[in-house]
This record gives C-alpha cells, sequence and structure tokens, in this order.
C-alpha cells in the first residue's frame, strides 16, 4: 500500500454518515420505502415511463428485468435527462449487484457519477462499490481500489475507502506491508467525528467478510500499545466479537470488549455490537405504493432516521421495540413493526399509505420531521407519540405527544431532591451559549414557581475561555463570603468542561456545593473515568435509565439482549421497548381524537424499562432517577448516604 499522495480531507470537507443500520434488523421488522401517493393503496394507476419500469422491477425483486431496462436507457443515444441518466446508473449497479455481475455493476457507478458528478462521495454509492469489489478477483479488485485511492480528483471519503478496501485486499493475499500505517494515516487526516465513524464502520464491514487467511495475518497487529488506537482497535473488536460466537471463549472475550469500550474512543462506539450493514437501495416510482405486503397481527410503527449521526440511536431504539415485538409474538399475538425511514423525502406519504387503523406513531426523533409532519397534515391523521424533549408551543396535548424526558423533568427532579434536603438557595453557573443560559432560565423559573426558595445567586462564563473561569468562579463563590446564600449550584455544561470548571469552587474553599448537572453529564460519564472523584461527593445530576440496577422490564431486556449477543442494553433501547409496550396497551381505533389519546396515556399502566412516564391532560413528564459521578461512571444516588453526607458537611 502506497504512502498518502496528500492529506485525504482538504480544509472545510463534511460529510454526512449515512448508515442504514435497521437493514440489518430480520424477524418482525418492515422497512417502509418511500413513493406512496396520498391514497396509498387506492391511487390511480398510472402508466410507467421505461425509468420507472426499472425501478418497478427492481422493488418486485426482478432483477434481470431491472438490469436489462437500464443497459438499455444507458445506450440509447438521447431522450435522458442528466438526472434521469444518474437513476439508470443507480439502478444498473443495485440490480448487476444482485445478479452477480460485479463488473456491470462498476460500470454502472460510473455512469451515475459521470451524469452526477460528486456522487461517489454518498454512502449508497461506496456500498455498492465496495460489495462489487468483493466479487471480483483479487487483482481486478485491487486494481480498481488503488486507481481510486491515488485519484485526487476523486472526492476524499471515498479514496478513504478506496484505502480501507486495498488494505484488506492485500490482507487476503497474505501482504501485510504498510497498511496499517497508512491506514492510521487515512483516519488521523478525517477530522470530523462523522468522518471517522464511516472509515471505522468501513474497516469494520470488511474485515466481518474477510478470509480465515486475512484474519490470521493481522491476529498480530494489535498489541497492548496500540489497541485502543485505529485500525488495531478495530481489528482487535472484530477478533474479540469472533470468540463472543464460541462457548468456550464467549465470557472473557466479552469482558474485553468492555474493557477496550472503556478505553477505545471509537466515533461509533456502535461497532462493539457488531458491524453495521450496508445500504439498502429504494426506488420511487411515481404513483406507485411501495411493496410493503401484508401486516401481520397488531403493528407498531416507528418514525426514525436511519442515516448519519441517528444511525446508531435508531438502531437501538428499533432494537428495543422488535424485543418486545418479539416477546409478544411467542405468546401468540403476533405484533409486526414497521420503521419509516424518515431520511427518506416521501416518508410522509409512506406513512400516509398505511392502513387507517394504525393510530399511534412513534416518532419523530428530529424536530426537523415532526415540523414537516405537522405542516403536511400528518399530525390530523395519526397521533405521533414523539421522541423529542420538546414539541412547539400549544402543540402537546392537542396536536401530538411527547414520549421522552423535557428539561423541564431534568430541572424539576434536581429541585425535588434538593428541596427534601432544606436547601433554600441556589447559585447558577452557566456557560454564555444557548443551552447554558437557555436552562439556567429554566432552573430560575422552577425555583421561583416551587416556592420556598429564598436565594438565587447567577455567575456566568465565556464557554471557550478556560483561562477565566476561575474569576468567573470567583464571583459566584463571593456571594457566600458574608454568610450563607446558596448550599447547591446548577451546572448546565458538558461533563468535560467540569473537570475544569468544579476544582474552582474547591481552590475558594467552597468544598460543600450540591453540585447539580444535566444529563449532558450521563453522556460524557458512560464508560469513563472520573479524573478527580474527591470532588464530586456531592454532585448529582439526572437520568432516565439504570444499567446498574435495572427495573424488572429493564432487566429482561438485558437478558434478551445478551442471549441474542447485542451487547448491554441502554437508554434508547428501553425507550424503543417502552415505546411498543405502550403502543400495544394504548389499543386507539381510526375514531380517535386528542380527548381520548389524553385519557388513554393518563390511564395507561405498563411495565417500564426505563424511568416511568406520566401524563396529565397529555403533557408528560419523566419522573428521572438521580445518579452521582463515580470512579469509572456513575451510579444512582442513594438517600440516605447523601443524606447524611449533605449533613456532615454543612454541620
Amino acid at each position: 500500500m502506497t504512502a498518502l499522495p496528500k492529506p485525504l480531507w482538504p480544509a472545510g470537507f463534511g460529510l454526512v454518515l449515512f448508515f442504514l443500520f435497521l437493514t440489518s434488523l430480520n424477524g418482525c421488522i418492515k422497512h417502509i420505502l418511500p413513493g406512496t401517493a396520498e391514497g396509498g393503496d387506492h391511487a390511480s394507476p398510472v402508466m410507467l415511463n421505461p425509468l420507472d419500469e426499472g425501478r418497478s422491477a427492481f422493488l418486485k425483486g426482478d432483477y434481470g428485468n431491472a438490469e436489462a431496462i437500464a443497459l438499455r436507457l444507458l445506450a440509447s443515444e438521447g431522450g435522458l435527462s442528466t438526472q434521469d441518466r444518474a437513476e439508470a446508473g443507480r439502478l444498473l449497479a443495485a440490480s448487476a449487484l444482485h445478479n452477480n455481475h460485479p463488473s456491470v455493476a462498476v460500470s454502472g457507478l460510473d455512469s451515475w457519477k459521470d451524469a452526477e458528478p460528486g456522487a461517489d462521495a454518498r454512502k449508497e454509492w461506496q456500498d455498492i462499490w465496495c460489495r462489487a469489489l468483493r466479487s471480483l478477483s483479487s487483482h481486478d479488485a485491487r486494481t480498481r481500489a488503488d486507481d481510486v485511492y491515488q485519484d485526487a480528483a476523486r472526492p476524499s471519503i471515498t479514496r478513504a475507502i478506496a484505502g480501507v478496501v486495498l488494505a484488506v485486499r492485500q490482507w487476503e493475499d497474505k501482504e501485510l506491508g504498510q497498511s496499517p500505517a497508512a491506514l492510521e494515516s487515512i483516519y488521523a487526516s478525517a477530522h470530523k467525528r462523522e468522518d471517522k465513524a464511516l472509515i471505522e464502520g468501513r474497516l469494520a464491514m470488511e474485515l466481518k467478510r474477510a478470509s480465515p487467511e486475512a484474519v490470521a495475518l493481522i491476529s498480530f497487529v494489535p498489541t497492548p500499545e496500540n489497541r485502543i488506537r485505529f485500525p488495531y482497535n478495530i481489528i482487535l473488536i472484530d477478533a474479540l466479537l469472533r470468540q463472543t460466537r464460541d462457548q468456550a471463549t464467549r465470557q472473557e472475550a466479552e469482558a474485553a470488549l468492555d474493557s477496550l469500550n472503556k478505553e477505545a474512543r471509537l466515533a461509533d462506539t456502535s461497532l462493539f455490537n457488531g458491524a453495521p450493514a450496508e445500504s439498502a437501495l429504494s426506488f420511487h416510482v411515481a404513483g406507485q405504493a411501495p411493496p410493503l405486503g401484508p401486516i401481520a397481527g397488531k403493528p407498531v410503527v416507528l418514525i426514525l432516521p436511519q442515516g448519519g449521526q441517528y444511525t446508531a440511536i435508531s438502531g437501538k431504539i428499533a432494537m428495543g421495540a422488535r424485543i418486545v415485538c418479539d416477546e409478544i409474538s411467542a405468546t401468540g399475538n403476533t405484533v409486526s413493526l414497521i420503521v419509516i425511514d424518515s431520511d427518506q423525502p416521501d416518508w410522509i406519504a409512506s406513512v400516509n399509505a398505511l392502513p387507517k387503523n394504525i393510530t399511534i406513531i412513534g416518532g419523530p426523533l428530529r424536530r426537523d420531521d415532526y415540523v414537516r409532519a405537522k405542516s403536511q397534515g400528518l399530525t390530523q391523521r395519526r397521533a405521533l407519540l414523539t421522541f423529542l424533549p420538546k414539541l412547539e408551543d400549544g402543540d402537546e396535548g392537542r396536536v401530538a405527544w411527547r414520549f421522552f424526558s423535557s428539561a423541564q423533568d431534568q430541572v424539576d427532579s434536581l429541585l425535588a431532591f434538593t428541596s427534601r434536603l432544606g436547601i433554600r438557595g441556589y447559585g447558577l453557573f452557566y456557560p454564555e451559549e444557548n443551552f447554558g443560559q437557555r436552562m439556567s432560565a429554566l432552573f430560575e423559573e422552577r425555583a421561583n414557581a416551587l416556592g420556598g426558595v429564598k436565594k438565587i445567586v447567577k455567575a456566568s462564563y465565556a464557554p471557550g475561555d478556560s483561562n477565566n473561569w476561575m474569576a468567573a468562579a470567583s464571583n459566584l463563590v463571593s456571594a457566600n463570603n458574608a454568610g450563607t446564600s446558596f448550599q447547591a449550584v446548577f451546572l448546565p455544561d458538558t461533563w468535560k468542561n467540569m473537570e475544569a470548571i468544579v476544582p474552582n469552587f474547591f481552590y475558594y474553599n467552597e468544598t460543600r456545593q450540591v453540585l447539580m448537572g444535566t444529563s449532558l453529564w450521563e453522556q460524557g460519564l458512560a464508560g469513563n473515568s472520573v479524573m478527580s472523584p474527591q470532588y464530586y461527593g456531592l454532585a448529582i445530576f439526572p437520568g432516565s435509565w439504570n444499567s446498574a440496577r435495572p427495573t424488572a422490564a429493564g432487566e429482561k431486556l438485558q437478558s434478551s439482549l445478551a442471549a441474542a449477543g447485542k451487547g448491554p442494553a441502554d437508554f434508547w433501547v428501553g425507550l424503543g421497548a417502552d415505546f411498543a409496550r405502550a403502543s400495544i396497551a394504548l389499543g386507539l381505533n381510526e375514531q380517535w381524537t386528542p380527548e381520548n389519546v389524553n385519557a388513554a396515556l393518563q390511564g395507561i399502566s405498563i411495565d417500564w424499562s426505563m424511568a416511568p412516564i406520566r401524563w396529565r391532560e397529555g403533557v408528560a413528564t419523566q419522573q428521572m432517577m438521580i445518579f452521582t459521578p463515580r470512579q469509572g461512571g456513575f451510579e444512582e444516588v442513594s438517600w440516605e448516604n447523601f443524606q447524611r453526607a449533605f449533613a456532615e458537611a454543612w454541620r
């Protein structure tokens, strides 16, 4: 593998990660493809043009006819727009791949790229290209991969993917050379997290399909010194995942994976559960409904983005829902899980095409998708239980609902805990940016609304200027110099910044304060060590999932995942599982109204995996758990121990 001709990532490069992870899930999951005209299967038939005819053939599984149509279209002298020529190339590549015609598939990709410059930067293009090269001879695959790798005119991410493919094909031929070092250079050149995740995922996918010879060749490459760096971490993860399939080595391998997960700073931590799936192609056919087929039993429906930064989260939500569907189906009451990809342009049409008796929908996960659903009237036709912390003003309980905790839930849980300690004075120390200012204002508003609060002292700091954080902290601490004004400080910032902020309070001898964080702490602490645990004996933050002491439903979820070799459950898996239970329990029909949705939610009773959600007049509140940082992560607070420590600190 030759040295890099120049850094692969030019300045300003950005790429949206596009893994369609959920296509790896089978069982009861159906994926809805876009393209249904409103009115579903009652829409009027339309005459198909040749390109739509080819798309329709592909969707029906008639890949031979689809390939033939695409070839005819590309061979024609004229009559195709640039956009249609690109689509014909895409159709040819996809159908030829299914027909095991890898060279034809690559030709289709070239046609697609020629008509649509930059198409080779798309994950879909790269997935077809990588799969086609796996079916070529070693010589042809290496030649094509090296050509792309060395081509400075190609998008940088495409060259990086080609470098990964080239390295693995060299390993297949029992050649190691400088390929690990070259892969290190490729990875180091990626400055965005999503770019690194894409490279990690590609190597994991290629290794998953590598020959025993390739695996044997690289088995000694990870060492104690390099094991947490790319590509050695991915190689080691692949080896350990293989060992988990053997009962004799499974327990030791799982422990090693858990240890590596805490040390390795992967951009895509879902790789510890296995390589991601490659893109599943879909095509839009004007006027035709997607080939969904019959829906067995009661359906549970999720609207989730299946690409980009939400890939892993969406996969976990669907996984949790799927486990519940399987559990219920095993009792004889069939439940189907339908996942609609909100990354697709026509996803709302796909929801509209569902049978009208499907009332409850889980999602969307993104605010923009919710705004679009509302503007296109979807909220009038289906009851959306969104995975959003906030809806537009006045919407909750009237237009849509939340199946998710809010910022107010976080603040209220902290105030409930500290007021129980008898605290009546609070300090607010927040960064001068949107999140910190918004959370600080909410905390002040809720503290005043609860009553009994005597004093609130505020100070702020520039988020990017850590050199001045000590001076900013002194402004807050000085309020206590003449007497006790506050006994707790709200710190709406990331855990990473806490490691630099909190010692400032101790410098000024404020060692007794209850330090209160947000759910950002949970994200930063998960699997990480606390550098100075002595500072956090009186620190708390809210959370919705307790992995150390799960609920009975959460423990069952953990067991199901462990049995499937899928790794530990977390909040997102629990969210999917709890929504599936709630969707089934609500039992609303197509004559639903916001009022009877509100009534059904208020009366719902399910076994919760995560912290329970309660509804009053359609407005959700989650009874969040209180956690405290500990060496190696965090744990749920023991009220008795915390109360005793607080009393001793203020004695």
